[in-house]
């Protein structure tokens, strides 16, 4: 074989290695409805509560909203459509800057190309608080190019990944009110229900799209939203978290371990949980009442990590 021929050998296996890892930036096409409708929480202390929210299906709405992922590069379209009887619009923070009203029966197209993978907050900017209490808010998760198991390119490794996403509600003075077109008086807020991925602590506890559940020396990259208008400071069990991101800004590596780390309003935070030894151990906001569904505990912002 000529030195040619080996040359040219070196460099098809170049490109073939370089097309295996790489992955083609895409079109992704989402559409929203927002709509009315209610919002139940299950077990002790639970209730029926009247929500609004962004939903991928028209007719109910969903709390949180739908996760919407992307990879840098992207092209991503969301269409908003207003299904509901009052203006809401939908801003993804950092991401979007477009606040415009949707009217009643109106919709909306945001496009923008995915730059910088992490985690973000999108939601209802519009009326005080109200329409992102009432549960129009959700998270858009960026991957890196390559569509590595990495938070982002060249970044920390993980094996799988958990998308939490926190809020919370004031039934009486809150959902009550608007829920029956009311006016709420915004200087009193005062939440009775707290939701994590939408579900009440005993619910949490159960599901499989919330627990961390793994084998012993894998890694959870757990990407936490924080819809709502209080802190949340969760604190994990088992182990100590490598927190990696804090509202989109990367932490200098060594990263910090931390077993609670606190997400302020409209927060958001990524984090690597590594699995370190067998058992299962609890994971709950470090606020007494916000582990509770109207006083009742443990029906809160609360779910298990289970290692084996």
């Amino acid at each position: 074989m000529t030195w040619q021929c080996r040359l040219l050998g070196r460099i098809m296996a170049a490109i073939l290695l370089f097309a295996v890892g790489a992955t083609e930036a895409a079109v992704r096409n989402y559409t929203l409805y927002i709509t009315a409708g209610s919002h139940t929480i299950n077990g002790a202390g639970g209730a029926t509560l009247s929500a609004w929210g962004y939903s991928d299906v028209a007719g109910s709405p969903k709390i949180p909203g739908p996760v919407l992922t992307a990879y840098e590069g992207d092209t991503v379209n969301i269409t908003v459509v207003n299904n509901h009887t009052l203006n809401h619009n939908f801003v993804i923070q950092g991401v979007t800057t477009d606040a415009t009203a949707i009217a009643p029966g109106g919709n909306r197209v945001y496009s923008f190309t995915a730059s910088t993978a992490g985690s973000y907050l999108y939601s209802d900017t519009l009326n005080s608080a109200i329409n992102r209490e009432m549960g129009l808010y959700g998270a858009l998760l960026v991957g890196p190019a390559d569509g590595s198991n990495k938070a982002w390119t060249n970044g920390p490794s993980y094996s799988f990944q958990r998308t939490w996403v926190i809020g919370e509600m004031d039934k009486v003075r809150w959902n009550d009110v608007a829920g029956s077109g009311g006016t709420v008086n915004t200087s009193i807020y005062k939440p009775n229900y707290f939701l994590m991925n939408g579900l009440g602590g005993f619910d949490a506890m159960g599901d499989p799209n919330t627990t961390i559940d793994g084998v012993v020396g894998t890694s959870a990259l757990v990407r936490i939203v924080n819809g709502g208008q209080f802190s949340h400071a969760l604190h994990f069990h088992g182990n100590h978290v490598q927190v990696l991101t804090i509202n989109g800004v990367r932490q200098i590596s060594p990263y910090k371990l931390v077993d609670a780390i606190n997400i302020p309003p409209m927060g958001t935070a990524d984090v690597l949980y590594v699995l370190n030894q067998l058992g299962e151990y609890p994971m709950h906001v470090h606020t007494a009442q916000m582990e509770t569904a109207n006083g009742v505990y443990l029906n809160g912002v609360a779910t298990m990590i289970m290692m084996h």
